[in-house]
C-alpha cells in the first residue's frame, strides 16, 4: 500500500503545497484531539475521476461538527468546489483516499470553545487496496477495551480525539498476533471493529448492530446494505454477542479503505464452519457485495449515477 501524501492540499482556505500546510505545536487540536474527519474513497476509471457518496460524506462532517459543538459550517456547493479543485490540480490518474477534516489551528491551553475558530483542511493520498484478502481474511481478537458510549461522545461523529480507543484496541489485537479488534459495549454487545463496520449473516440471514447502538453509521456500511436490500435480502437490525460471531455462517468487514472483507476467525476459532481445525473461507454474501459494489464503482450499477460524483 502506499502512503505518499499527493503534492496539494486545501488548507487555510487555500490550494498549498502539502509540506506547507502546517500548525503550531501548540495547536488545540493538536493537544485536545478537538476535530472531526471524514474518508472518502475516489477511483480513476476510464480517464475520470469518480468519487464514492461525496455529499453524504459531505452531510456527515457537517452533523459530526454540529454534535460537537465547534460552531462551523461551509455550505455543500462550496465544498464540492474545493475538492473539484484539488482533484484538478493534484492532476490524479489512480484510486485514492481523501480526508478532509474540521480542526482548531489556535495555540491555546484550555479544553473548552469559548474563543476558539474551526476551519476545514483536505489532503490525498494514493490508496489502492488497504487490505488483501488473496491469503485469507481477517483475524479478529476479542478487545478488552470498550467502544465509549454515546453518553461520553457521540458515537455517529467521526471524533479525532475518540480514536485513541481504535489506536489501543488495534495496538493491543496485533501485539497478540491478530489483524484487528472486535469491539464490545459496556453490556457486552458486539458493536464494530475499531476502525470499521460489521455485517454479520447469521443462518442465513443479515443482521447488524441496532442504529441506537454505540457503532458510528458508517456511509460504507449503509451502502452494502442497500445493495443486500438490492439483491433481495432482507437486512435485520438487534443485539449481537459474541457466540453469534462463533457461529455465524459468515462476517464481513466494511468500511471507506477496507470496501468490504471477510474474517476468517475469532479469537483463533474459525467462522463459518463448525471444524475447529479449518480456516474461515470467503463466503457467498461476501462474494455477492464485492461484484456488486465493483460495478458501482466502476459506472456499470444501477447505483452508479446515485453514488457517483464524476469529476
Amino acid at each position: 500500500m502506499k502512503n505518499e501524501f499527493m503534492k496539494y492540499a486545501y488548507f487555510k482556505g487555500e490550494i498549498v503545497e502539502f509540506e506547507k500546510a502546517t500548525v503550531s505545536i501548540a495547536a488545540h487540536s493538536l493537544q485536545y484531539g478537538t476535530t472531526c474527519f471524514g474518508g472518502i474513497r475516489g477511483y480513476y476509471r476510464d480517464g475520470k475521476i469518480s468519487v464514492f457518496r461525496l455529499k453524504d460524506h459531505y452531510i456527515r462532517l457537517m452533523n459530526a461538527s454540529k454534535m460537537l459543538g465547534f460552531e462551523f459550517f461551509v455550505s455543500w456547493e462550496e465544498f464540492r468546489k474545493t475538492v473539484a479543485e484539488l482533484i484538478k490540480k493534484n492532476d490524479i490518474k489512480e484510486d485514492f483516499y481523501m480526508r478532509p477534516f474540521v480542526f482548531c489551528s489556535q495555540p491555546r491551553i484550555s479544553p473548552k470553545k469559548a474563543g476558539l475558530d474551526f476551519e476545514l483542511a483536505i489532503y490525498l493520498l494514493p490508496l489502492a487496496d488497504y487490505v488483501s484478502t488473496e491469503k485469507g481474511g481477517i483475524r479478529f481478537m476479542s478487545s478488552t477495551y470498550r467502544k465509549y458510549s454515546d453518553a461520553a461522545i457521540p458515537t455517529k461523529a467521526k471524533a479525532g480525539g475518540s480514536y485513541i480507543n481504535s489506536f489501543l484496541a488495534t495496538s493491543d489485537a496485533q501485539r497478540n498476533g491478530y489483524d484487528e479488534a472486535l469491539m464490545f459495549d459496556n453490556n457486552g454487545n458486539v458493536v464494530e471493529a475499531s476502525v470499521a463496520n460489521i455485517i454479520l449473516i447469521y443462518r442465513d440471514k443479515v443482521v447488524v448492530p441496532d442504529v441506537g447502538s454505540d457503532a458510528l453509521e458508517g456511509i460504507t456500511v449503509r451502502s452494502m446494505l442497500e445493495l443486500l436490500e438490492y439483491n433481495g435480502y432482507e437486512v435485520h437490525r438487534e443485539k449481537l454477542d459474541r457466540s453469534m460471531i462463533l457461529t455465524a455462517d459468515e462476517l464481513l468487514v466494511t468500511g471507506t479503505a477496507m470496501k468490504i472483507v471477510y474474517a476468517e476467525s475469532l479469537d483463533g476459532r474459525p467462522i463459518g464452519t463448525e471444524d475447529y481445525s479449518a480456516r474461515g473461507q470467503a463466503g457467498k454474501y461476501y462474494k455477492l457485495l464485492k461484484s456488486e459494489f465493483e460495478k458501482v464503482i466502476s459506472g456499470e450499477h444501477e447505483l452508479s449515477k446515485k453514488w457517483l460524483e464524476i469529476f
